[in-house]
């Protein structure tokens, strides 16, 4: 019988290589707090030079989780997945993209035109596809990929519903003949 991804030797590995990965990059002062929850490992990093460590647009972060993980998968073969944070940015993030897509969802019902989110990488895109799997009036779709590998989320309202923004809009006023 295998012991449990999340148990604590998964997690100290997982820490090992993360303080390793921070050593190299040179955040001499980084200090890591773990927790485990649903099968995952989150690490938030504790620093004073943490927009650095984030990057820009989460790249430098992102870049730390993907190794990581990728680092623990060649160890274990079925390794728990890691999130790595710092000064809560991925929290803040979150509810930045959530708040956003609130929003967008409001002017989608109201007027029934698709709206276009700013670029984002797949993770942020996926937080916004699963806050609104479960609105049967939408849709979600990512479109128009840049070089850096993001995509927009275009949420509109599902065909049913359009039909019926549709009736509700006045008829546009007629030119003069």
């Amino acid at each position: 019988m295998s012991e449990p991804t999340t148990s604590p030797g998964y997690v100290e590995a997982a820490q090992t290589i993360l303080e390793d990965i921070l050593r190299l990059l040179e955040f001499e002062d980084a200090q890591l707090e773990s927790t485990v929850e649903d099968g995952q490992i989150f690490f938030q990093i504790v620093t004073a030079d943490a927009g650095r460590i984030i990057g820009r647009t989460s790249q430098t972060l992102d870049a730390i989780q993907f190794l990581l993980n990728r680092l623990l998968s060649r160890k274990y073969e079925d390794s728990p997945y890691c999130v790595v944070d710092a000064e809560r940015y991925r929290e803040r993030r979150r509810e930045k993209l959530l708040a956003d897509t609130n929003e967008a969802l409001e002017r989608v019902r109201q007027n029934g035109h698709p709206w276009r989110m700013p670029l984002l990488n797949s993770m942020e895109r996926r937080i916004i596809h699963q806050a609104l799997k479960d609105c049967p009036d939408v849709r979600t779709h990512s479109e128009d990929e840049d070089a850096e590998g993001r995509k927009r989320v275009v949420i509109s309202l599902a065909e049913p519903f359009q039909a019926e923004a549709a009736a509700a809009e006045p008829p546009a006023p007629s030119e003069p003949s």
